[in-house]
């Protein structure tokens, strides 16, 4: 749909809430609009961040649709060892993000970072509590989890394969608080297991 002055749109972030608005000016990829009303208030974000290695192209979509559904605030797409996608198009990840936001109603857009190396998020890694998904360690249920409610979470899933072992060991020494959990007996395929650790994670966290 073509947008043009006169038109009335929804214009939201999680500062403002959202607000029915009216164009009142367009210029090359900018458009101006003043705010009519209000339509709903700001809300709280969650303090839950996902990081995953890139599938194959559906899949990654997937991912970030379901994410931004769930509510996660920021997500790192990392390559590990076995990563096979090691590219990303960050401006369709983000229309994807804003696309599903729009369709849950959500008032806020992920941030979603660029790719890069394992070995170079050790800050962000280090800055939260780790919930590493991990189909081949004997993890615990997130049930039995103790994390205070301030924490920041990072969820973490690896690449389709699994992880290495030099890989474990630089996420549990570099992050703050490291635990690794259980999804079931099953092995899931990458994107199905973000999805469900997700949903256990908001289930008891958020």
């Amino acid at each position: 749909m073509r947008l043009k002055v006169g038109d009335q749109v929804s214009l939201f972030n999680n500062t403002s809430g959202e607000w029915k608005s009216e164009i009142v000016d367009i210029k090359n990829n900018f458009l101006i609009a003043k705010t009519i009303s209000q339509v709903s208030l700001p809300r709280p974000e969650t303090s839950i961040d996902l990081m995953f290695s890139p599938i194959k192209y559906q899949n990654s979509e997937s991912v970030i649709r379901q994410s931004t559904e769930m509510g996660v605030r920021s997500i790192f797409p990392t390559i590990f060892k076995r990563t096979i996608n090691t590219k990303i198009n960050l401006t369709k990840f983000n229309a994807y993000a804003i696309g599903a936001a729009q369709q849950s109603e959500r008032l806020s857009i992920p941030n979603i970072h660029d790719l890069n190396n394992l070995k170079n998020q050790s800050k962000i890694i280090s800055s939260k509590t780790i919930l590493m998904f991990d189909e081949n360690l004997k993890g615990i249920h997130l049930s039995q989890a103790k994390i205070k409610s301030n924490n920041e979470i990072l969820v973490v899933i690896g690449p389709e394969g699994g992880f290495e072992e030099e890989e474990r060991a630089f996420i549990s020494k570099s992050s703050r608080n490291f635990l690794n959990v259980s999804l079931g007996s099953n092995i899931l395929k990458a994107d199905t297991a973000v999805i469900a650790a997700l949903s256990l994670t908001f289930h008891y966290f958020s």
